[in-house]
């Protein structure tokens, strides 16, 4: 029971630390190109503000990219999967999933490049921020745990010697 609370929980808290920023994201981008989004169609037609439909897609979308996310952190299916390929596994799913939403709810104009192209450009740079950060973090959390290790393997042979 608690590995199910668990997951519950590890999905709820992905959802939020997706739909939350992607809200934002979309709140700044509104007032960056106010009068560029006026002529624009689709989500970012932003003059109106975002609409309700808008506003519940994207919390439908971070439900879907959720949940590849919380299945690939929980160790529970993919136990033994190096960290580096559940990361591009998670890229690719997280990728296909935001081209269909955009595509289905027509959030980004099909007939646009310039839309698409800055599309793909801005998650390309979103990705190699987090994938950078995380690298920073797992490097920083190996050094203080070899640190703690050294230290503890010090006092342990310090131990034995008294």
């Amino acid at each position: 029971m608690d590995e199910k609370k668990s997951i519950l929980s590890l999905f709820g808290r992905n959802v939020a630390t997706t739909f939350t920023p992607a809200i934002l994201a979309m709140t700044f981008a509104g007032l960056v190109v106010r009068r560029d989004a006026e002529i624009q169609e689709g989500m970012f037609a932003l003059y109106g503000g975002l609409a309700f439909e808008n506003i519940i897609q994207i919390f439908i979308w971070a439900c879907v990219i959720s949940l590849p996310i919380t299945v690939l952190a929980s160790d529970i299916w993919f136990k033994k999967m190096m960290l580096l390929w559940r990361v591009v596994v998670v890229t690719i799913l997280v990728m296909a999933a935001t081209v269909t939403f955009a595509i289905v709810f027509r959030w980004i104009p099909l007939d646009s490049w310039e839309a698409w192209f800055g599309f793909i450009s801005v998650f390309t740079v979103s990705f190699g921020i987090g994938l950078a950060a995380m690298i920073a973090k797992a490097k920083f959390e190996g050094r203080r745990y070899n640190k703690l290790l050294s230290n503890y393997k010090s006092k342990m042979t310090g131990d034995e010697n008294k």
